[in-house]
């Protein structure tokens, strides 16, 4: 694998990462909070799954979008370096 994708894709992977990683802690705070609120109110309280499902795939897609942004950014910039270095 050439160096410069090599150096596009590293970056991109730590964007999903990182982003993912945020996104699903959100989920996890908003999973806290309603269930505090129900248990305050003396409702029934909400599971983890009905909060945490949508989150985590809100947090894989994100991730994805933002991961190929961080990438794809990052192979026109190593394309544009490489054409200057050739002239």
């Amino acid at each position: 694998m050439p160096r410069v994708v090599l150096a596009a894709l590293v970056p991109a992977l730590v964007v999903f990462a990182i982003v993912q990683d945020r996104v699903t802690a959100a989920g996890a705070h908003q999973f806290v909070t309603r269930q505090r609120a129900h248990l305050a109110s003396g409702g029934a309280g909400v599971t983890i799954e009905q909060v945490m499902a949508p989150a985590i795939r809100r947090s894989v897609e994100q991730g994805l979008l933002w991961g190929a942004v961080a990438g794809s950014g990052g192979l026109a910039a190593a394309l544009v370096l490489r054409r200057r270095h050739r002239e």
